[in-house]
């Protein structure tokens, strides 16, 4: 997937994104506040939409242009919300979210293929007329078995987010719902694949757990992909020359049912250090290099505050990793950092700033106040640029 542009607007709480247009890779720069954090959280909303995870999309609207497998799509959706007069013993009121308008087309060349079309008063599908849809879920996850819609659900399958300065400390399995599932199904699927065989294919797995969490999917490139292992603990020793090795544990829970798995890490002299007690800045570049390493190709990959806990030690070579792999993946990071910020090209740089309710990008090539000699120059432009009151009008 690759998402090419987007605009959202929260009707409810008065605030807008502006249409942004997004390259392969993409710096989210710009003062505190202005919305940054925002693009990023209203695209995991629309993702998880897609994918079912999400009712709560009181009175949205958005659009989305974005392509998978060299196909381009646009999905538009509207909510509102009404309430519903009967009450319940949990609550004193009841909302019902109800997506209002929705559409998805698929181009040929310079024509548009309606694929699907829902509105308040009927439903298509490939231009038929389908039964009345559930109105508090996206027709995308309702009708996710039908084969004009199957790479679309793909697509979404294929972002991958991390907010957090560190992700949960360890996976207990049996008591994760959605990663159980996944867990499963996904087994299920790859077992379809190969026909009850091994798993062999590298790129099936890379598919099926694209929105597991990195240990989990650290535990199976070790039990099953170890070159992919070996590549994420010879780029994590090259960044900490102190650590010897690196490596997934499972174990029994005390109460015998449950399994537990967590990393640890060896580092010269020491025993073997446990997962919780792992430096935030040194799990955090582990995670970060097991979700790159593990993402089919392809994926979507957005960070908040990608220099959150990191050293300066950790972000010359993170900050390579991403330009080294920015040709298959989509990066969306923000940053506030000035090393960050110089030592990517200033060309994928993306301005982020307010005016009263409205979020607005541009790209900085379409900034003449940045086209200057050096990369010092760029970043004091760029800094006297968000001090300058006429860029935020």
């Amino acid at each position: 997937m690759k998402i090419q542009s987007f605009k959202f607007s929260n009707n409810k709480e008065n605030w807008h994104i502006e249409e942004v247009k997004f390259e392969n890779l993409n710096l989210l720069v710009g003062g505190s506040g202005v919305g940054k954090t925002r693009i990023l959280r209203a695209l995991h909303l629309i993702c998880n939409v897609a994918k079912g995870r999400n009712r709560n999309i009181d009175d949205l609207e958005w659009s989305i242009n974005f392509s998978h497998l060299e196909q381009d799509y646009r999905w538009e959706l509207k909510s509102s919300s009404t309430k519903k007069e009967e009450i319940f013993s949990d609550v004193n009121e009841s909302k019902q979210t109800e997506i209002v308008y929705e559409k998805l087309v698929r181009y040929d060349g310079d024509s548009e293929l309606e694929i699907l079309l829902r509105t308040h008063l009927e439903s298509k599908f490939n231009n038929e007329k389908l039964p009345k849809l559930k109105r508090t879920e996206s027709a995308i996850n309702l009708l996710s078995e039908e084969d004009l819609i199957i790479p679309v659900r793909k697509a979404f399958k294929r972002l991958i987010f991390n907010f957090e300065t560190a992700e949960s400390q360890r996976f207990t399995f049996a008591d994760d719902y959605d990663d159980m599932t996944t867990i499963i199904n996904g087994l299920k699927e790859i077992t379809t694949i190969n026909n009850l065989k091994k798993i062999t294919a590298n790129s099936s797995f890379k598919e099926v757990f694209a929105g597991a969490l990195p240990v989990i999917k650290a535990f199976w490139l070790q039990e099953t992909f170890p070159d992919d292992f070996k590549e994420i603990k010879e780029y994590y020793i090259n960044i900490f020359p102190q650590v010897n090795n690196v490596r997934v544990t499972s174990e029994k829970c005390l109460n015998g049912d449950n399994v537990l798995i967590f990393f640890e890490i060896e580092e010269v002299g020491l025993e073997w250090i446990p997962q919780k007690q792992i430096s935030s800045g040194m799990f955090r570049t582990l995670i970060f290099l097991v979700q790159v390493i593990s993402a089919p190709k392809e994926s979507v990959i957005l960070i908040d505050e990608f220099e959150n806990s990191l050293g300066i030690n950790c972000m010359p070579d993170l900050t390579d990793f991403i330009l080294d792999k920015s040709s298959d993946i989509q990066f969306i990071l923000t940053s506030h950092h000035p090393y960050i910020i110089n030592n990517i090209p200033w060309k994928t740089w993306q301005i982020v700033s307010k005016s009263g309710n409205k979020v607005k990008v541009r790209k900085a090539s379409d900034i003449p106040a940045l086209d200057t000699a050096s990369s010092l120059d760029k970043f004091t432009q760029l800094i006297n640029l968000l001090d300058s009151e006429e860029f935020s009008a």
